[in-house]
């Protein structure tokens, strides 16, 4: 029997699809074995670049779109994050009969290592997440423990920017229905916030999965919140939590690491057209860094408690 391909999920409104093609040839190029690439288009349909589509099929790769048809929840979106990202339990289904292990990336995600992405999937749970690096170490919100404590919840939380899901085990095990019947409530109440919440789907996925979920190595998902960190530095794939993304690219935020992705980006697929900004700028960064030196200790010290315990 032949071992189907792992597939991969963007989903997107359209709204920063050059983040969603950037992301995926980061991917493509970081990832020896061949993947299926999958944009879940939410409520549009749009053909992809085509230097997309040869460099990812040049690497070994496949690339299709999907049109989803928009539900209306009567549910608003946050700041920078639209009311799409509460469709994510669907982009996931719209490709899950052709895999056995679904992996679902948000498009504000940038490979920056080889990597495989079979290390990340469940062994025996439905789903395996990184851990939110900001919410699970008290950092953005000091109160998380003692409202697990209160609430009965798990002190674990993850960040749903990455998700590695076990289809089978994910279809059988009632998340997307209990992800589903979650977003619906838990804005006027949640268990993590003890009272109203502006996260939107990442606490109801939390909800849902309760204790069946894995924890990954944060290398799977290093979100923003440990930027200039060791950790982001170490990191396999970067997630650009917040309004600032990836791209542009501005020289207070590059690091060589990262102008070394989209430079090589940039040269194959010139039709995505980035400009990155050049190596000598590199002392702008380093100035970033020396400012925000109090909020990188912290960041880092928190995490490393977090991952020591």
């Amino acid at each position: 029997m032949t071992e189907k391909r792992i597939g991969v999920v963007y989903l997107t409104d359209g709204r920063r699809d050059d983040l969603t093609y950037v992301s995926a040839v980061a991917l493509g190029m970081s990832h020896a074995r061949g993947i299926d690439i999958h944009i879940v288009q939410s409520g549009f349909r749009s053909a992809p670049p085509p230097t997309v589509l040869r460099i990812l099929q040049t690497k070994g790769h496949r690339l299709a779109t999907h049109t989803l048809s928009t539900v209306d929840r009567g549910l608003c979106g946050h700041c920078h994050i639209t009311s799409t990202a509460y469709e994510k339990a669907e982009a996931i289904a719209a490709v899950s009969s052709e895999h056995d292990v679904v992996c679902y990336l948000d498009n504000d995600t940038l490979a920056m290592r080889p990597l495989d992405l079979a290390a990340a999937a469940p062994k025996t749970q439905p789903l395996a997440a990184a851990p939110d690096l900001s919410i699970s170490t008290g950092f953005d919100n000091p109160a998380f423990f003692k409202n697990c404590d209160k609430h009965g919840s798990e002190r674990r939380y993850f960040n749903s920017g990455f998700m590695a899901i076990n289809v089978s085990r994910w279809i059988g095990s009632g998340i997307p229905e209990r992800y589903d019947s979650a977003i619906r409530t838990h804005a006027d109440f949640c268990p993590y916030w003890d009272g109203s919440c502006i996260h939107l789907d990442q606490c109801a996925f939390n909800i849902a999965a309760d204790r069946a979920w894995e924890t990954l190595p944060v290398e799977f998902n290093v979100q923003k919140s440990a930027f200039q960190t060791i950790y982001w530095d170490r990191a396999l794939i970067r997630h650009y939590t917040g309004p600032e993304k990836f791209l542009p690219a501005r020289a207070h935020r590059i690091d060589r690491r990262e102008r070394s992705v989209l430079t090589r980006i940039s040269r194959d697929c010139r039709e995505l057209g980035l400009e990155i900004p050049h190596a000598y700028l590199g002392l702008t960064y380093w100035a970033n860094g020396l400012r925000r030196k109090a909020e990188r200790n912290k960041i880092s010290r928190l995490i490393g408690q977090f991952l020591a315990v």
